[in-house]
């Protein structure tokens, strides 16, 4: 048979399959994790008397607002969630001062279930992830309303702010082998900071040198706190490669002080001595580990009816 009047065969059976209602034709080698999110995330919660972005609000009347947070991580989580409003408090609704009104939280870790499949395409492994939830509740006692705003012939203009703020320790791991030149493969969950690593390898005497370029990245969409939440774009930082004792310092030269300042991206240079005692190759585990606070904040815009009907 031809290659033409085989490839038109494949397409012709995989037609059929998906008319038939049946699962479709599947690309070789594809096998894509079915974990789409991670980390934490939070969403308003919907309801006659919550309040929602782009809700309009009577003046006197009741609200509340609820807050629906999910754990994507493989841990579990804790943290403080706040919320404020930028009205004046003479006018009632959600203090505005300082961070507002604030909740504790605890979270479970996510369920990760891994399923391993066989079929045309070969065999392919998928994680089914269900979140750890958590639900918030403000306020908790008696409602929210707004009071004695002047009557408007558009509705007031509102907006709510929401902050979550958690503590993130993450470790990034590899396996440095020496003297070989291949790289180090980094194994990392995700999170707001991102670490890659490159080596290079010098000879000395009876041993190597071992550099390390260690650039650590920032989600820009993220922004990251002292674990106490005292400064911002901060982190400890720690790099070991037991059982070799390493020296770090930035870019310049300067040697490294923790807390370090992370704004977008920072590169830290790493070196150590390995011996190598006759043996043609080591291994040693590398471990790189951060600790910061995180925050997620969002705004949701709402406007109060305060025109006399």
């Amino acid at each position: 048979m031809k290659i033409e009047n085989y490839l038109m065969l494949i397409v012709i059976i995989c037609v059929l399959i998906l008319v038939s209602g049946q699962q479709g034709c599947e690309m070789m080698g594809s096998g894509e994790s079915g974990a789409k999110k991670t980390g934490i995330d939070y969403s308003l919660i919907n309801g006659v008397d919550y309040l929602t972005a782009g809700k309009t609000l009577q003046q006197g009347e009741l609200f509340y607002v609820g807050i629906h947070i999910e754990n994507y991580d493989k841990m579990p989580k804790s943290g403080q969630l706040c919320i404020k409003d930028d009205i004046a408090e003479s006018f009632g609704g959600i203090s505005s001062s300082s961070d507002g009104e604030c909740q504790f939280f605890n979270i479970r870790a996510a369920d990760i279930l891994k399923k391993q499949s066989t079929g045309f395409g070969g065999t392919q492994i998928t994680e089914q992830i269900t979140p750890g939830v958590a639900d918030v509740y403000f306020p908790q006692e008696q409602e929210y309303s707004y009071n004695s705003l002047p009557s408007l012939l558009k509705p007031y203009n509102g907006l709510l702010t929401v902050s979550l703020k958690y503590r993130q320790t993450s470790q990034a791991t590899a396996t440095l082998t020496v003297p070989t030149d291949e790289q180090p493969v980094m194994t990392q969950e995700p999170a707001p900071i991102a670490v890659t690593v490159t080596k290079s390898i010098h000879k000395r005497q009876d041993g190597y040198k071992v550099d390390l370029d260690i650039l650590l990245k920032k989600d820009p969409n993220m922004k990251i706190f002292s674990s106490d939440f005292a400064k911002e774009n901060v982190s400890y930082f720690n790099v070991e490669l037991l059982p070799q004792t390493m020296s770090c310092s930035y870019s310049n030269g300067e040697p490294i002080q923790n807390p370090i300042i992370i704004e977008n991206e920072k590169l830290i240079k790493c070196s150590s001595i390995v011996n190598m005692a006759g043996e043609a190759q080591q291994s040693y585990p590398l471990v790189i580990t951060l600790d910061y606070g995180v925050n997620i904040q969002r705004t949701y815009p709402f406007n109060i009816e305060t025109k006399i009907k």
